[in-house]
């Protein structure tokens, strides 16, 4: 005999033993207006909230394992997570965000998995083997701190040793380049080496003057660690650098161009209401979404790089509890030593404002009172990632160029403009805000546009992003 829906509403309570009474009443009103837009709803419910009863949780406190034990198969898990949207909405959704990523891999890997491409090398320069013996050898002092001249060198980063063995390669292909054209080029350092060197790159790989003076850094770098610089040779390759330097400066104005762009429409106050409003749509989609997600990822991301002034690369690289650290009071402190300078910061707290975009990311739809324990089950971990994994070199950077127009380094220069105008007395703060060595270094970072109007507009900000 077929039951009618108030028939089927009535035996909910005895399908769902475990299932709170509110939500089950809200399941009973809904149902005997319409069927339930997914199949299996109520069994997925029943099965959610017995896991909670099996893990002795209360339901704000839910594990991505209850999620995982729950929801047993793709269509159950999406079932699931739109019955407790519906009608449990006080759960937090977030601690499924990775079960949702282990079940939309699987989903890419299963039906979207692509036949392999084969691809041939982009390798332009030579691969270390095919070095002169003499740069051969030196190479794995790239990988250890040495003194060839008495001062101490940092062992190289991962990334800036594939720089500098990328531009090694690139000189000893020049090297070949001219031997193919009956020109000997030596492999100690010298003025004829390095010109050859910039005749190659500009015959064959139609180089800017910008990067042609990262390449003579790199191998420049290579050779000081190597200890193979005499006094003449090590002074003509600084000569060239500043050379290629100057012209670069001198004929790309590029970056003055998207600077004055840039103020034509926004100011950096606008970075940071772009953030507030970002979190502000996040909190009206599902926690587990990637969407969300993002928003709140985003919103943190343009409030530190405003607050802090640091460089996008080490921005990519925070950690929770180490470069960034939580009071009780609710401060987080920077404490970032930055990969270029090897500096720390002088920065102490930061803005409330960017510690509760901080906060907000980390709990996604948690409620307040677990951040402790996140912050337990997060020590260590990438704050941007909120897991081992680090973001791509690019991912700062397209969020900004989509929503402004700019990169992350251009933030920086903003920065010393804004204080450089409005507070002309006070470089040695912006020596201690950007990281820099020396007060030459923060004279570059100057642009041609009046940025008071940001000035004025911060404070008040603030104050709304801390609410």
């Amino acid at each position: 005999m077929t039951s009618t829906r108030d028939q089927r509403a009535g035996a909910l309570p005895a399908r769902m033993p475990h299932v709170p009474p509110r939500v089950v009443g809200r399941m009973q009103d809904h149902l005997r207006k319409e069927e339930f837009s997914q199949r299996g709803m109520p069994a997925a419910l029943e099965a959610f909230f017995a896991e909670l009863d099996k893990a002795g949780l209360a339901p704000e406190q839910v594990t991505a394992e209850v999620f995982r034990a729950a929801g047993t198969s793709r269509s159950r898990f999406r079932c699931l997570i739109a019955a407790l949207r519906q009608f449990a909405p006080d759960v937090p959704l977030a601690p499924s965000r990775p079960v949702k990523q282990e079940w939309d891999h699987w989903l890419n890997t299963r039906y979207n998995k692509k036949p392999k491409v084969e691809r041939s090398t982009r390798r332009v320069g030579l691969a270390p083997d095919d070095w002169p013996t003499t740069w051969r050898e030196a190479l794995p002092v790239l990988d250890r701190s040495v003194s060839p001249y008495g001062t101490r060198l940092k062992r190289l980063a991962p990334r800036t040793k594939r720089a500098v063995v990328s531009a090694v390669g690139m000189l000893a292909r020049a090297r070949a380049w001219a031997a193919s054209r009956g020109v000997d080029l030596p492999e100690t350092p010298s003025g004829e080496l390095y010109e050859g060197f910039l005749h190659y790159l500009d015959e064959e790989r139609d180089v800017s003057f910008g990067t042609a003076r990262d390449y003579l850094d790199s191998v420049r770098m290579f050779f000081l660690r190597a200890g193979l610089f005499d006094e003449d040779s090590f002074e003509a390759i600084g000569n060239l650098i500043s050379a290629l330097h100057c012209e670069a400066v001198d004929t790309d104005p590029g970056k003055w161009a998207r600077l004055k762009e840039f103020r034509k429409k926004f100011t950096l106050a606008d970075i940071l209401q772009k953030a507030k409003a970002a979190c502000a749509k996040a909190d009206g989609l599902p926690g587990h979404s990637t969407a969300a997600f993002k928003l709140r990822q985003k919103a943190m991301i343009y409030a530190l790089l405003v607050n802090t002034g640091d460089r996008q690369g080490d921005l990519r690289e925070y950690r929770i509890g180490v470069d960034l650290r939580r009071f009780d009071s609710g401060d987080w402190e920077h404490g970032l030593r930055q990969n270029k300078t090897g500096n720390k910061k002088e920065l102490d707290c930061l803005w409330p404002g960017t510690s509760v975009l901080i906060d907000r990311f980390i709990l996604g739809d948690r409620p307040d009172w677990m951040l402790a324990q996140r912050l337990d089950e997060l020590d260590g971990m990438n704050l941007l990632t909120l897991s081992e994994h680090v973001v791509d070199k690019g991912y700062i950077n397209r969020r900004l160029a989509r929503d402004f127009g700019i990169h992350g380094h251009l933030v920086r220069t903003l920065i010393a403009d804004l204080l450089r105008r409005a507070r002309p007395d006070a470089l040695w703060a912006l020596q201690k805000l950007l990281g820099h060595t020396n007060r030459t270094t923060q004279r570059v970072y100057r642009s041609d546009f009046d940025e008071s109007a940001a000035v004025r507009n911060f404070d008040a900000l603030l104050g709304t992003l801390a609410d």
